[in-house]
């Protein structure tokens, strides 16, 4: 793997991540100023499950390759973000595992702090949620916006990058995550623009039929479950 920009914004913010994670007033305090944002338990319920990894398959991939496509953007297609997608929940998983040692503010229940149900105490660094919609909306917005600059892609960047930062904010918010959670998680998205920039993944995201029919059963999975469970939790 090639030493580029987004390699080492990527180092820049794990960096970051580690070193609130190693003053916990900072996370503490952060913790609380954001959590003092929840203005609407039952609209943060919905609105930071956006980053829920079920959506971002049944939901917004479709939507942004649609976007992408009916648009004067390049196309993006389904079976490369839902890769992406894939790869960045392999990187969760072994993050978690790895910082087992990191629980979540629940498990500290202070009594200033808001939490919205359901309450999780453990396996907190990395956010999944933020890590995922981080990484396929960035994703999304390197490959669609390449070598275009107009005003519509400005916007669309805009636009998407502030729901993506929104969402992830939003798990801080809600008291599920620590700020250096987040970090950890844009950390990962810019790893994984990294990642699809490798020749030796170029088949797999790009023009890989298997690829492709892996993430329409993927997707298709996924709105069965979200419909025969009402619940994405």
């Amino acid at each position: 793997m090639t030493i580029n920009n987004y390699s080492i914004l990527s180092l820049i913010f794990f960096a970051l991540a580690l070193l609130v994670k190693s003053v916990p007033a900072v996370d503490i305090g952060s913790l609380k100023i954001l959590n003092s944002l929840m203005f609407n338990e039952i609209f943060f319920s919905y609105f930071t499950e956006l980053g829920n990894g079920l959506i971002c398959l049944a939901i917004l991939i479709p939507l942004l390759s649609l976007i992408s496509h009916k648009t004067n953007l390049n196309n993006v297609k389904v079976q490369t973000l839902v890769m992406v997608g894939i790869g960045v929940g392999f990187i969760v998983k072994t993050l978690k595992e790895l910082a087992s040692f990191s629980v979540r503010p629940g498990y500290y229940k202070f009594e200033d702090i808001n939490y919205l149900e359901p309450i999780f105490s453990y396996n907190s660094f990395p956010s999944g949620h933020a890590a995922t919609i981080l990484s396929i909306s960035l994703a999304w917005i390197s490959l669609a916006t390449k070598k275009i600059n107009t005003k519509y892609s400005l916007l669309m960047v805009s636009i998407i990058l502030a729901l993506a930062l929104s969402v992830s904010l939003s798990r801080v918010i809600i008291g599920a995550h620590w700020l250096s959670d987040i970090l950890g998680s844009i950390a990962i998205a810019f790893l994984a623009l990294n990642i699809i920039e490798l020749k030796v993944m170029e088949k797999i995201l790009f023009t890989s039929n298997l690829s492709k029919y892996i993430s329409f059963l993927l997707v298709g999975m996924a709105w069965i479950y979200i419909i025969s469970q009402g619940t994405v939790y």
